[in-house]
């Protein structure tokens, strides 16, 4: 998926819309552009290779995913751009002429102004795709395959990193909704179980939290947080009984009642300007999802039981499917 984005004031729209088409049918290739690029992402990675959140990150997909698995690529190393400029145009072109490509206006402007500002926009689409639309992923890493504990060593740390990772349901996975409530009561706020236990308790961290991809295939989980090196066997003790106790209790009704309230209310936030409800629109029908399907999901999340939640906290939040990951000083 490919994604170009413009916002204006509506006096400007007719000369952004000709810069995008400029833009889009550009035949030059900057070479020294791309070597500033692909040197950009070369120091990008060797100081990502130095912080210890984003390579806490990296381990949790690469126990996760297969090397060459999409899920994985981001957080790794990125190769280099081609300087092959007629590759590239070729790619471009395909790009933009593919099937299931989608224009969207919103904003200050009528349905008629903006259909005759789409049709202008772009070539012809092309009759069929060189490769399939739907990309083909492999299957992540089966439990057995993973390690229960990995520990990386980076030079120089004074606070030991920890994340307990597996792999997550996918957006439309039947348990997402019950999977929406339990993450947001583990990790979701400032007073989840993760916050009280870790940083209200003792101050063992200053932050704490999940890691949690809402995407519709499996995605990558876990639950993380840092603490003082000397005190890293203690809050690991502190994060897995956490999740124990969680596994164990659940959630409570009240708990539930302010989860729902939470995921209720922020959807107010997400419709106060045009652009915003287009982007939504734009996210789910990239994902050959129905329009509001994420809005559903929270009502779905909302006629589920306290019962019904925590058999799903009992059979995903087993601490034998968790992977321990630690990250601590050389």
């Amino acid at each position: 998926m490919s994604v170009l984005a413009l916002g204006c004031r509506r006096e400007a729209l007719d000369s952004v819309v000709a810069l995008a088409r400029d833009v889009l049918a550009n035949r030059d290739i900057d070479r020294s552009e791309i070597g500033r690029r692909n040197f950009e992402s070369d120091l990008e990675w060797s100081a990502a290779e130095k912080n210890p959140q984003s390579m806490m990150s990296t381990h949790v997909r690469r126990i996760l995913f297969q090397p060459q698995d999409p899920r994985r690529t981001p957080h790794e190393k990125q190769e280099h751009v081609s300087g092959d400029a007629k590759r590239l145009m070729a790619l471009r072109d395909t790009l933009v002429r593919s099937t299931g490509r989608v224009i969207g206006l919103a904003g200050d402007l009528t349905r008629a102004e903006a259909e005759t500002m789409a049709r202008a926009l772009l070539p012809p689409a092309l009759d069929a795709l060189p490769v399939p639309a739907t990309p083909a992923l492999p299957t992540p890493l089966p439990a057995d395959r993973r390690p229960k504990d990995l520990t990386v060593k980076l030079a120089r740390l004074t606070q030991t990193y920890l994340a307990l990772a597996r792999d997550a349901p996918a957006l439309t996975d039947r348990d997402d909704p019950a999977f929406l409530v339990a993450d947001h009561v583990l990790g979701g706020h400032f007073y989840s179980r993760l916050y009280v236990a870790l940083r209200h308790g003792q101050g063992d961290t200053y932050a704490t939290g999940t890691i949690r991809e809402g995407e519709p295939a499996t995605g990558a989980y876990a639950a993380w947080t840092y603490s003082r090196s000397a005190n890293a066997a203690a809050t690991e003790a502190k994060l897995g009984g956490v999740l124990r106790t969680f596994r164990d209790g659940g959630i409570t009704d009240e708990e539930l009642v302010d989860a729902i309230g939470y995921l209720k209310g922020r959807r107010a936030f997400n419709v106060q300007d045009p652009g915003q409800v287009l982007d939504s629109i734009l996210w789910e029908r990239s994902r050959g999802l129905a329009a509001g399907y994420r809005d559903a999901l929270v009502e779905r999340a909302a006629a589920l039981s306290v019962a019904e939640i925590n058999e799903f906290v009992r059979r995903f939040y087993d601490p034998s499917r968790f992977t321990m990951i630690r990250v601590e000083t050389r």
